[in-house]
């Protein structure tokens, strides 16, 4: 198992120093088939989790936890913010009707992981995504 964490501003410029983090970790993975799918499917759902908790988070200099566990069989992705908090099982899947420019965060989170569970506890709001793959 190896764990990763880096704490940033609760600001949306911090995409910026976010990205190469995730990019460092996720060469971390094993070796596997579809590494480039599983690469790519982590990193978008990584950027939909740090956003939404840019965004939606309290932004009053608090720092936001984005966390990697590495096994050899899964990949937990932990978000830790200090924001008032949200249920993502009550957020509505978007309208693909109206192709609104935002709202598919939740959605992609929920389509591409295995497990999406949200913890409130005295620590701050923990997002925990969860993605398994075969051992080869």
């Amino acid at each position: 198992m190896l764990h990763y964490s880096i704490e940033i501003p609760g600001i949306l410029d911090s995409l910026r120093v976010a990205a190469p983090f995730t990019d460092a970790v996720l060469h971390e993975l094993p070796g596997m088939e579809d590494r480039d799918k599983l690469t790519h499917d982590l990193r978008l759902v990584s950027s939909e989790a740090l956003t939404n908790a840019l965004r939606h988070g309290e932004r009053t200099g608090a720092q936001i936890k984005l966390a990697y566990t590495l096994y050899s069989d899964k990949v937990v992705i932990t978000i830790t913010d200090h924001g008032i908090g949200f249920d993502p099982d009550t957020v509505e899947l978007p309208d693909f009707e109206e192709c609104p420019e935002g709202g598919y965060g939740i959605y992609i989170m929920k389509t591409i992981m295995d497990e999406m569970r949200y913890e409130k506890t005295s620590d701050g709001n923990n997002l925990i995504l969860t993605k398994s793959w075969a051992v080869t």
